[in-house]
Order: structure tokens, then C-alpha cells, then sequence
């Protein structure tokens, strides 16, 4: 079923909109929620808890693509369990950004700083070459460890995280050039 379809069922309010999500994009959004959880169990239960929030969300949010649209809920759903799990574990994953975003106490100021730096996010992943891109976002989006980098992009272990260094570092040269305070 396309996208249009389903999300016409949501604003119908009519529950198959959840049963074709499921079928259309369960096996991805379970692969988000569990690397990120690494639980089967809690993964089961971060994805039926997306359904609901589509489900909550939808209408008045009519989203342009659907399969980001999910994977966003999914994946905010997954970090904010993992931060009641054990919140040292998911820092130890972004320790390697410190370096390059700043992190910001919860006001109104670092809220629009946050956005602004999300902005200037993109407009690097937009500079950088496909396959870095790609390999940046996995580590960093969808929490894959540096060997199944290494497996999925057909590199060695040492050439993924001089790759993630070199980016890195690239990235906090951008944020700089863009005014960001590091």
C-alpha cells in the first residue's frame, strides 16, 4: 500500500491504518528501535508504541514521507528508553560528538541553538560524499557499532573510524566556520 494510502486510513481513523504501517514498515522500524536497544522485548514494545503515537499524531501532522516520519518516533521513543535504562550507555555512543556539538542546558536559548546547529547539521551531511554520508548517519543515527559499519560497507574496522575521526573533525571545522560556540 503507498504512503498516501495509509496515511488517508490514519485521518479516516480507521485502524487498519496501523495494521498496513505494520506490515509496510514493522521489520524496519523494529531494526531502529533494536540496534539502538539492543532488547527484543523492548524493542517489541518501543514499536507498538510508535504505531500509537503515529496514530496520535496523525491527523492534524500530515508527514511528507512517511518511513522518516516513523523512524523519528521510533528512534526518540528507543533513546528516551535507553536514558531510563541506563544513561551511560547511550552517552558512551555520543562521547565521540562532544568534541563537535555542544551540549546545552534545557532553555529557551539552547533550544533555538539546538535547532540552529540541527540546520547546520544538514547543510554538512549535504557537503559530504554519499557513502560517508551514509556511514556517518549509521553510526550516529542509527547507533551501529563501528563492526557492523565495517561489515555493511565492506571497509576495514580501522579504515570506519578513521573515516568517523576525519568527519568529525571536519564537522566541528564547519560548525566554527557557521558561528556555532563549541
Amino acid at each position: 500500500m503507498e504512503d498516501t494510502q495509509i496515511i488517508a486510513l490514519y485521518f479516516q481513523r480507521q485502524e487498519a491504518a496501523i495494521v498496513e504501517t505494520g506490515n509496510k514498515y514493522g521489520p524496519y522500524l523494529n531494526t531502529v528501535a533494536y540496534r539502538i536497544l539492543r532488547s527484543p522485548d523492548d524493542t517489541e514494545e518501543i514499536v507498538n508504541d510508535t504505531y500509537m503515537a503515529a496514530w496520535n499524531a496523525m491527523p492534524p501532522t500530515r508527514p511528507d514521507n512517511l518511513k522518516h516520519f516513523l523512524s523519528r518516533i521510533t528512534r526518540n521513543l528507543s533513546l528516551d528508553r535507553l536514558d531510563r535504562r541506563n544513561a551511560q550507555k547511550r552517552r558512551a555512543l555520543f562521547v565521540e560528538l562532544d568534541e563537535c556539538i555542544p551540549s546545552r542546558a534545557d532553555d529557551v536559548e539552547a533550544i533555538w541553538e539546538s535547532r540552529e546547529i540541527g540546520r547546520a547539521l544538514n547543510r554538512f551531511l549535504g557537503t559530504l560524499d554519499p557513502r560517508t554520508c551514509a556511514v556517518f548517519l549509521a553510526r550516529y543515527y542509527y547507533a551501529c557499532s563501528i563492526r557492523e559499519l565495517s561489515e555493511n560497507y565492506g571497509m576495514p574496522v580501522r579504515r570506519v573510524k578513521y573515516l568517523l575521526q576525519k568527519t568529525r573533525r571536519a564537522l566541528r571545522l564547519f560548525l566554527e566556520k557557521e558561528g556555532v560556540a563549541l
